[in-house]
C-alpha cells in the first residue's frame, strides 16, 4: 500500500471509530488494532493521537460541506430543508464526536479542531445567503443567521442525548426557526428587511 494511501486508511479507520465511540475514548491501539498495523507505522504518519483526531476531523468536514453546497430542487424553504437533512444526519452518524468537538473542555477540541467547526458554521451561512440570493448580507442578518447556526448546534447536542421529537419535525422546526428570526430581524432593521422581501 503506498504511503499516501496508508495513511488514508488509518485515518478511515479513526473515523469507523468515531461513529460507535467519543473521539476521546479512542486510543492509538484501538486505531492500529482495528488497522491491523502495527504502532511504528502509525507513528510514521502521526506524531500523536491528536493528529489522527484533526486528520480524520478535516475530512469529515471536508465531505459535510460537499454534501451541503450540493445542487438542491425547489424553492428557499425545500432547499434549507435538504441541507437540514445532510447536516443531520452527519451529526447523528459522528454524534460523539459532534457532541465531543461542541462540548466546553473536550479533550479532543484544539484549536485546530475549533477552527474546522468555524469552518462549518461559516459555510453555512454563506450556504443560506447563496441559496436566498443574497450576495451583500446587512450586518442584522449576519447576527442572526450567525445566531440561527447556534440555536441548530446547541439543539442538536440536546437531541442527541433525547431525541424528544421525530428528526422530521426538528427538521421542520429549525426551518420555521430560521424564518422566524429573518421575520424578526426585519421588523427592527429596515434593510434586512428589503433585502429578505423576497423569502416573505
Amino acid at each position: 500500500m503506498a504511503p499516501e494511501q496508508r495513511r488514508e486508511h488509518l485515518v478511515s479507520t479513526a473515523l469507523q471509530l468515531y461513529s460507535a465511540h467519543a473521539p476521546e475514548d479512542v486510543s492509538i491501539d484501538d486505531i492500529v488494532g482495528a488497522a491491523d498495523v502495527s504502532r511504528a507505522l502509525f507513528y510514521r504518519y502521526f506524531a500523536n493521537i491528536r493528529e489522527v483526531h484533526e486528520a480524520a476531523l478535516g475530512t469529515v468536514v471536508d465531505e459535510l460541506i460537499g454534501r451541503l453546497g450540493g445542487p438542491a430542487p425547489g424553492d428557499f424553504r425545500e432547499q434549507l430543508r435538504a441541507a437540514l437533512t445532510e447536516f443531520i444526519g452527519f451529526v447523528q452518524t459522528y454524534a460523539d464526536s459532534y457532541t465531543a468537538l461542541l462540548r466546553s473542555g473536550s479533550t479532543v477540541a484544539t484549536s485546530a479542531t475549533e477552527g474546522l467547526v468555524e469552518r462549518v458554521r461559516e459555510h453555512v451561512v454563506e450556504l443560506v445567503c447563496l441559496r436566498c440570493g443574497i450576495e451583500e448580507p446587512t450586518g442584522a442578518l449576519l447576527l442572526t443567521l450567525h445566531g440561527w447556526v447556534a440555536v441548530v448546534e446547541t439543539t442538536l447536542v440536546r437531541w442527541l442525548q433525547e431525541q424528544g421529537i421525530p428528526r422530521e419535525s426538528l427538521e421542520s422546526w429549525f426551518a420555521d426557526q430560521l424564518l422566524s428570526m429573518v421575520a424578526t430581524t426585519a421588523e427592527h432593521d429596515p434593510a434586512t428587511a428589503a433585502q429578505t422581501a423576497h423569502l416573505r
